[in-house]
Formats: structure tokens, sequence, C-alpha cells
């Protein structure tokens, strides 16, 4: 039932929404489908890294074994050396260590070891204690600690009391090692305890074959398990302890060689090895995100490869759709509007789409024939009210008679007088001469003398409304005020400042107007300290009627040799609007 729904639902749409559902859904479908595959191939890429590691941590394990073995085989060849075994039988058999038979019998007994061990290079140096702790080869107390706080005394204590292998003592950063073996005799096959051998042990081989893996990071973590103690490639001695306990109870948990951890808040891959070397267990971290570091990079590469190239089946698909629909829901839409519009004028024929079916281009043009015949229906009527209106308003204004405006102004003028209302006297005046200046006709030019009256007059008719809220400023640095200019250039300028600045302000609007003959052009700049005009105004799109209005008078009389600009606008510091006419060259047509 609701997929029929569904399915109504579908059918009713429009025929451009439907065209892009089964585009999109297809490709939504490929995309899936190339996650789903990712997501595959990313699992069998982690299962090769998990058997590669497991691989190099064997390897690791296999040349680290090889050196302590090296150093073990090299313990049974000292104690059962017959020179070693008659010599220190010999030095025991003496009432004093002390005794000249004694002392060369030690020598003796030094070259014999240091022969053996001439070409072990891993070895630093070989100590031969009797039964007594009583050192005879190779200067070292007793009491003297390796490392790791324990003496000689205590690591010998943990050797059983019977022939066996040795046993090994490891720095914690496992940057050296100790190897302690007891010597029995076997001359009688009394098997008597008459001495042990300890190795010092260069174990740096351990960090050296980390760093040769392929993947090396600072994150990456190394530690070797045996007789219940954990020794790590790390320096910090603190996190290994806090490791330690951490690590023997997932230790206890694993059942395979290599899988997946948590470890330090961390996602781990480990790889462990039990097998190479007995009674030590070799453990390999590698943080998730360094062992996915190559995918996660190769994945960023496919992502960056192909969702331009997604983006651009997008558009095509748009673009293909928009060409099979866009005109079908053009016409409509325009229908539409000569539905429901009221302004049947405003409509316009449409465009023929360039290589359209025949079928729309019927329909185009047979809408195109029925505006046409509605404008021209329209046309007659529209213009005959606009001809009306044009003439009535004509008639309107031939009945208003200037000379009764003036004389009109002029009586209010002697009234003022008779009452000794000089401000009210002022003010008419003022109106009076700046209107007869904006209608006067005659010419297009005025004297400059004559257009600082107009501001002037303008100027006394704002002062009466604004009083101290204004502060008018003149510059004049022009030798002849006869100069001509168009008309009404300049007072236009003052009015915006009144209109757009003085009106939004609270404090005194201070208003300049600057003018300066250069040498070969006039230059006249009103600035203020208003709010300004708005960031990237333009005058030809923005511009008001009395901008627009200067800016093409100064077009029709100078051309290119003029201009109106805006050259600062600081809100509520300085605006300045500038234009520069030149001296010479003046149409007065």
């Amino acid at each position: 039932m609701k997929s029929q729904k569904l399915i109504n639902h579908f059918k009713k749409q429009p025929f451009e929404r439907q065209l892009h559902f089964v585009f999109f859904a297809t490709v939504a479908i490929i995309v899936s489908l190339a996650v789903l595959l990712t997501l595959v191939w990313r699992q069998v890429y982690m299962a090769q890294l998990k058997e590669a590691a497991y691989k190099d941590v064997s390897i690791i394990s296999t040349n680290i074994a090889k050196r302590l073995t090296a150093v073990e085989t090299l313990s049974f060849r000292i104690i059962d050396s017959a020179p070693i075994q008659n010599g220190l039988q010999r030095i025991l058999a003496q009432d004093s260590l002390q005794s000249l038979e004694a002392i060369n019998q030690k020598n003796a007994l030094s070259a014999e070891i240091n022969a053996l061990v001439r070409n072990e290079s891993t070895i630093q140096n070989v100590y031969l204690f009797t039964p007594t702790n009583e050192n005879m080869i190779n200067f070292l107390a007793e009491t003297d600690h390796i490392f790791n706080g324990q003496t000689i005394k205590d690591m010998i204590e943990t050797l059983p009391d019977k022939p066996a292998k040795g046993s090994w003592f490891f720095a914690k950063d496992l940057s050296q090692g100790v190897y302690l073996r007891k010597i029995y005799s076997t001359a009688d096959l009394s098997l008597t305890y008459i001495g042990t051998v300890i190795f010092l042990v260069n174990t740096s081989f351990f960090r050296n074959e980390i760093e040769s893996l392929p993947i090396v990071s600072e994150q990456n973590q190394f530690f070797m398990a045996y007789q219940n103690q954990f020794y790590s490639t790390a320096n910090d001695e603190q996190t290994l302890a806090a490791d330690q306990n951490t690590l023997q109870q997932k230790m206890e948990t694993f059942q395979r060689s290599i899988g997946s951890m948590t470890f330090d808040n961390r996602q781990y891959y480990y790889a462990m090895d039990r097998k190479t070397m007995p009674n030590m267990t070799f453990i390999y971290l590698l943080p998730e995100n360094q062992v996915l570091a190559d995918l996660y990079k190769l994945q960023g590469l496919s992502i960056a490869v192909s969702l331009p190239f997604l983006c651009l089946i997008i558009v095509v698909i748009r673009k293909i759709s928009n060409q099979l629909t866009r005109p079908l829901a053009d016409l409509a839409s325009q229908m539409a509007v000569l539905r429901k519009t009221k302004k049947l004028a405003s409509l316009k024929t449409l465009a023929v789409p360039e290589n359209s079916q025949e079928e729309i281009m019927v329909l185009y043009e047979s809408y195109n024939t029925m505006i046409d015949e509605l404008n021209a229906l329209i046309k007659d009527n529209y213009e005959m009210r606009i001809l009306s209106q044009e003439i009535e308003f004509k008639g309107l204004q031939a009945q208003l008679d200037p000379h009764f405006l003036y004389n009109t102004l002029d009586s209010i003028n002697w009234i003022a007088i008779e009452n000794q209302q000089w401000q009210i006297s002022e003010m008419v005046t003022s109106l009076a001469y700046l209107f007869r200046k904006k209608i006067d006709t005659k010419s297009d030019f005025t004297t400059l003398q004559d257009e600082l009256d107009i501001v002037h007059a303008y100027i006394n008719i704002q002062n009466v409304r604004f009083g101290k809220r204004i502060e008018y400023i003149e510059v004049i640095l022009v030798n002849d005020l006869s100069f001509k200019i168009p008309k009404l250039l300049i007072q236009p300028l003052i009015e915006n400042v009144f209109k757009y600045a003085v009106n939004d302000m609270k404090e005194t609007c201070r208003l300049v107007l600057t003018i300066e003959q250069q040498a070969t052009f006039l230059q006249v700049s009103v600035s203020d300290n208003g709010p300004g005009f708005k960031a990237n105004f333009s005058i030809e799109k923005e511009g008001g009627i009395g901008l627009t209005n200067i800016q093409k008078r100064l077009q029709l009389h100078y051309g290119d040799q003029a201009s109106l600009a805006i050259v600062s606008s600081i809100p509520f510091k300085k605006t300045t609007v500038r234009f520069v006419i030149p001296l010479k060259g003046v149409s007065e047509t």
C-alpha cells in the first residue's frame, strides 16, 4: 500500500524532478557499490598488513635470538673448557688468592677467556667469580651494581644450584644485558660448583632491529617478556611500569600471534612471537593509524580523484536534464504568469530554444503568437491613456504662473520687514532667488559667482531650519569668479549633504566647500563629517538623481575631460565628493 502511494506521488511530480530522481538514484547506487568495495578491500589490506607485521616480528626475534644464543653458546664453551676448569680448581686449592701461583693462574684464565670471546662483538666485558663471589679476572667488586640496582651476588643467587643454562638480566630499555652461568667441575664427575662466569653484553641490537622495520614511528612500541619481567626499547621507566600490568593481563587472553588490542587508550595491532627464543616472548605494537597511514593516503587520493569526477557527472546530469526539461518548464512558468498577472503589457515573447524538438517549437511559436496579439490589442488603449495623462499634466503646469509666485513671495517679504521679522525676510528672499535661478532656462551655463549665490541662498534657508547643527565653511582659491560652468553643479552636492548627513546626525555637521583653480582645470570639492557612502558605492549604479544628473551633464559638455568621483568616505570623519572640469574647451550649447 505504501509503495503504491509512493509510486503515485512520484508520478504526480514534474517531469524535471522525475528525471533528476532517476539520474541521481543511479549515481547513488554506483557510489554505494564503490564504498562497499572500498570497505572489503580495506579489510583485505588490513589482514595483509597484520601478516606482514608478524613476519617482521618473526625476523626480528630470529635475529635477536641468534645474538643471545651466540652468547649462551660461548658460555658453554667457557665452562666446558679444560684449561678454565683446571685453572679454577688450582686457584681454589690455593690458601690465598693473592699468592704468586694464584695470580699466575688468574692471568692464564684471563688470557684463555679473552681468546674465546675475542670475536664476539656484542660482549663488552667478562667476569669470573669464585663460589665466594671473589672476582678473578677483570676488576669488578662483588658489591658493584651493574644496572637496575642489582649486585653480582643478587644475580648469582637467582641461579639454580645444579648444572643448568644461565639466566639473563636486561636493562629496562634493553640497551644492555648480563648473562650469568655457574661452572661445575666435570673432571671427576663430582659436579662441584667452582665459579660463575658473567658476560656484560651490549644489547643495542634490540633497538637497531626495531628501527630496521618498514613502519617505524615514535608511537610504535616493542616489549620483551622474560621471567615475569617486561622490557622495552622505550626510555620512560614509569610508562613501562604502568604498561607491564596491562600487558600481562592482555597477554593471558591472546589466542593468536596477531590481532588487535586497545592499549594506553589507543587502538593497536600486535604481533607476538613465543617460539623463537625459549622463555622469551617478543611483542610488537603498531598504532592502527600508523599502520593504515598508506591506506588513508590512498583513500584520500581516491576521494580527491573521484570527487571532482562525481561532481562532473552531477553537472553533466543536470545539464542534460535541463536541456530536456527547461524549455517545457519555462513555457509552463510563463503560462502561469499569464494566468495570474494583471500587467499584460509586461509579458514578452520567448526565444525558441536551439536544437529543440518539433513539438516544443510548435508550443513556443503558438505562445509567442498569442503574446503578440495581446500586445497589439492593448497597445492603442495604453498609449491613449498615457497621452491623455500627459496633456492633462501639461495643462496643470501651464496654469501655474511663475510671476504670481514671485509676487507672492515679495509680498511675504514686505510683511516680514514691516513686522521686523528679519529672519523670515531673509529666508523668503533666499527662497525666491533660489526658485528664480532653478527655473531659468535661458542658458545651461552660469558664472561661478552666480553658482555660489545659489549655494548661499540654499544655506541661508537651511540655517533657519538646522541652526547650530550645521557649520558651513567656504574655501575659494579662484581669481576670476566670472568663469562659466554648467548651472546647478554645486548646489545639488550641498543638498545631498543635508539629505544624507545632517538629517541623520545629532552632532554638528561640518560642511566644507572648496573651489581650487589648477593649471588646466577647476576642482570643486564638497566634504562633510557625516556617515558617508557604503563600501564599493557606485555612482553609475547606485547614485541618486542629483549625482547621476551631474555626471551626465559633465559628460555632455566636457566628455572625458571632466569627472565626478567619491574621493574619500570615512564614516563620521571625512567624506568628499569632487568634480573636475577643464578651464578651456567648454561647450555652451
